[in-house]
């Protein structure tokens, strides 16, 4: 069984220092009457619970997409 512990983001949620911080901006929303809701999300790719590649800190390391998915399953 997998848990997914990632926490909530919201426009509160800490980014590092000078980095971009959530926002979100609703282009058309059914409670105004649109036929649906449609939202641009704004942030950096380094918000709340994340995982980096290899490549973040290594010039000739792995991105993240050619690393095993095991790599990060484990207890908590």
């Amino acid at each position: 069984m997998i848990y997914d512990i990632s926490p909530p983001l919201t426009p509160r949620t800490a980014v590092f220092p000078g980095d971009t911080p959530l926002s979100r901006q609703v282009l058309l929303d059914m409670k105004r009457g649109d036929n649906l809701t449609l939202s641009t999300l704004n942030a950096t790719v380094h918000l709340g619970a994340h995982a980096d590649g290899a490549n973040h800190y290594g010039t000739n390391a792995k991105p993240i997409d050619e690393m095993p998915l095991e790599h990060y399953l484990g207890t908590c």
